[in-house]
């Protein structure tokens, strides 16, 4: 037979604290967070209402432990049985109402959760499809010009970032040229640049 919570407070003072925190948003106008709650048709259900005893219960087999929290899977749904579940932290930040949700493939899942499993920039996902207007597919699929960034190419080309800047703002000289001319050192502290057959130095 489950156990009954008959002594709230004292046999979970936890669990009773978010028990009551539920109530108070759902259903006191005077509640600061009414209004995201009760405010906006959620509600506790009358299963748990006037029962701690079956919140707890229900609870203790659904996996609830001290380090997680209560989340509602619909976030416009209440507070209710089957629509209620226990997890970390991080996993109900995933889960809020501004939480931007997209569909790939066919397959829906946070924008966030996108972007870590493809390795993508979420700010440049977020502004490609909500700012944009981009497809799911066009934002994800084009590749970003973080990868053909001015450090990138630096790189690629095997020069330095401060030496090509110098030659583009100081010397005039188009990128192409800048990145794609070796660099002829006259010193520690001195740099010089060849290009068609002239020398300048910087």
């Amino acid at each position: 037979m489950v156990k009954r919570y008959r002594n709230k407070k004292k046999d979970n003072l936890r669990l009773w604290s978010i028990y009551h925190d539920i109530k108070k948003r759902c259903n006191n106008p005077n509640s600061a967070r009414f209004k995201d709650y009760g405010g906006r048709g959620i509600k506790m259900c009358d299963e748990w209402l006037d029962d701690f005893d079956s919140f707890a219960d229900w609870s203790k087999n659904n996996g609830y432990s001290d380090e997680l929290t209560i989340d509602r899977k619909d976030v416009d749904g209440n507070y209710e049985p089957k629509n209620c579940r226990w997890i970390t932290i991080k996993e109900q930040c995933r889960n809020k109402r501004n939480t931007v949700f997209v569909e790939y493939h066919g397959v829906k899942k946070p924008l966030i959760v996108w972007c870590e499993e493809l390795g993508l920039v979420y700010d440049t996902m977020h502004d490609r499809i909500k700012k944009r207007g981009w497809s799911v597919e066009k934002a994800f699929e084009t590749k970003s010009q973080r990868y053909n960034s001015f450090a990138s190419k630096c790189k690629s080309h095997g020069i330095s970032e401060n030496v090509v800047r110098d030659r583009v703002k100081k010397l005039g000289w188009d990128l192409e040229s800048a990145l794609n001319t070796k660099s002829l050192g006259l010193g520690a502290n001195q740099k010089s640049y060849s290009v068609k057959g002239v020398v300048d130095n910087a």
